[in-house]
């Protein structure tokens, strides 16, 4: 009987010992948390049912067999998640659903914490020592939820394996469902024989430490066989296989702990060695070798600095690489390691190096079309002022005059401005051309305009009416100001001398004017503003005409009221 109380104590060693080699033998992800923590479960039941075989006193084998039978309450609901995440159904666990989930096992604990006048374990004083165990009907109570969810977790386990799963979650599942039959058979037979029939027996079996300890070896072979918790590492080992850039990953004391595919026929480096940094420098030449010796030293000296700088290698060609050096911290932010990148990027430095000669390439055409446009910009300048002006004399032609006229007088009807007009032409102009020649009369033509421009303002327009004819536009001008402005053109013309070109020999012209200045005006003239300024121009003309036949070099001045 003796060594049948230290088979539980030998059973939680067990367990102790599996609890510790899973949880060193792999990165811990949250099915491991799970695992763990139903593997407690299973570690404090033969530890306290031990405890309590070998207690003198009954209150303390009453305590201590109370709280195994707290933690066994605890199997079924520990049971239950573990499969829902093993099976990959842990979306439908959330805070609100776990908790009403995990009723009937909070209730299980509830009645075997209180037991309430030994209805759940009583122990008889008087009864045989095996006998003295008495399970009342709140125990039988757990033992139902323990079933239920055992059952629960049997079948969401098949309807998993009928669905469509990968091959290793179909092992998984197995594996799962083997264990928990094992820990099932197992208990089925303890409750059959230490509670159904001990009285029969007369003997103690641990059978349900047995089975947590079989269930638990099976799925820690199965854990180490099948890789069950090792997928975030076989997942980050293909990922870094399968990345473009060389990765080397040291420990704290520069040991190489991973090393991937890329790396390797550039770099010979095993898992396991002591990086040297001038031995990897030395697979290079020249100016490489020293740069990655610099870079190597830099990172020796500032080991919590994250590092970059780029080679060129002449390797099957030249390739552009980006050297990378990163440390590794903990949640504590202290090193423990570091991660050393090479990362090809001749492709983008190619297509750097393309996309940029197509810019200078656009930039020249660019500077191209820009001198393009100036040039054009200067021409249609050119052509706009050759359109409105007058070849010869420089002066507007007849055009652009009519043109700012008919603007002009529209504003000045509607808001009341005067303004006055001029309209001249040389004397014998034509026994000039007959006695001196066209290019001679052309000279005073032009001469004639200058001296007539120089006098005017800058607001006053002078334009070549036609042959000898010139017209003035002078706005906001009344007739005395026109007056004043129509004798100061008249000598300034006249003190003008231009040179024949036979010998010193020069000449000198008259001109005939007519003005007429324009202060006062009918609203009506807005009606027909064309009609207005032809009559204006009209007015202007019989002037000039009467100034000619009036014995010319004259001023004929008229006023329309």
């Amino acid at each position: 009987m003796e060594w049948m109380i230290w088979l539980d104590f030998s059973m939680f060693l067990v367990l102790l010992g599996l609890f510790f080699y899973v949880f060193a033998s792999s990165s811990v992800t949250v099915l491991h948390r799970i695992y763990l923590l139903l593997h407690i479960v299973f570690m404090i039941w033969p530890l306290t049912q031990f405890i309590s075989q070998t207690a003198s006193s009954n209150s303390y084998k009453l305590f201590y067999l109370t709280v195994s039978y707290i933690d066994l309450s605890l199997l079924g609901i520990g049971w239950f998640v573990f499969i829902v995440f093993l099976t990959g159904q842990s979306y439908v666990i959330r805070k609100s659903r776990l908790f009403v989930l995990s009723m009937p096992a909070l209730a299980s604990v509830a009645a075997a914490a209180i037991n309430p006048n030994g209805l759940f374990i009583s122990i008889g004083e008087q009864a045989d020592s095996m006998k003295q165990l008495q399970h009342g009907p709140l125990y039988w109570i757990m033992i139902a939820q323990l079933l239920l969810y055992m059952i629960v977790s049997v079948a969401i386990m098949a309807h998993r394996l009928r669905t469509d799963v990968s091959d290793r979650q179909r092992t998984l599942i197995r594996t799962a469902m083997t264990g928990m039959f094992t820990l099932l058979l197992f208990s089925i037979a303890d409750l059959c024989i230490n509670v159904l029939v001990i009285d029969y027996l007369g003997r103690y079996i641990p059978l349900v430490s047995v089975g947590m300890a079989f269930a638990a070896v099976y799925l820690v072979h199965a854990i180490g066989r099948n890789k069950v918790f090792d997928i975030i590492q076989t997942v980050q080992r293909d990922v870094m296989n399968t990345m473009s850039m060389g990765i080397i990953v040291l420990d704290e004391n520069d040991t190489i702990i991973e090393v991937n595919k890329v790396i390797k026929p550039v770099i010979r480096l095993r898992i396991g060695d002591k990086f040297n940094s001038s031995v990897i420098a030395s697979h290079f030449k020249g100016e490489t070798a020293r740069e990655l010796a610099a870079f190597f030293e830099a990172q020796r000296q500032r080991p919590n600095e994250r590092l970059e700088f780029e080679l060129t290698l002449d390797l099957d060609r030249y390739r552009h690489v980006i050297v990378q050096s990163a440390p590794i911290l903990n949640h504590k932010k202290t090193p423990v390691g570091r991660v050393i990148t090479f990362q090809d990027v001749t492709e983008l430095r190619l297509l750097v190096e393309a996309t940029n000669s197509q810019n200078e390439q656009l930039q020249d055409r660019n500077r191209d079309l820009l001198l393009m446009q100036d040039e054009l910009f200067q021409a249609n300048k050119k052509l706009e002022q050759m359109a409105i002006t007058d070849g010869l004399t420089g002066c507007y032609n007849r055009r652009y005059l009519l043109q700012k006229l008919e603007q002009e007088v529209v504003a000045n009807i509607r808001y009341g401005i005067p303004f006055s007009i001029f309209l001249f032409d040389l004397d014998y102009f034509k026994s000039i051309n007959d006695k001196y020649g066209h290019l001679i009369g052309d000279e005073v033509l032009c001469s004639t305009a200058d001296v007539v421009r120089r006098t005017l303002r800058l607001t006053d327009v002078l334009a070549r009416y036609g042959g000898e004819e010139f017209t003035v536009y002078l706005p906001h001008t009344n007739r005395e100001q026109a007056d004043l402005m129509a004798e100061m053109v008249m000598e300034a013309v006249e003190r003008n001398e231009v040179n024949t070109g036979a010998g010193e020999q020069s000449l000198s012209v008259t001109i005939s004017m007519g003005v007429i200045s324009i202060e006062h005006f009918e609203p009506a003239a807005l009606d027909d503003p064309k009609a207005f300024l032809r009559e204006l121009l009209s007015q202007a003309d019989a002037a000039l005409y009467e100034a000619k036949y009036s014995g010319r070099n004259r001023i004929v001045k008229r006023k329309l009221a």
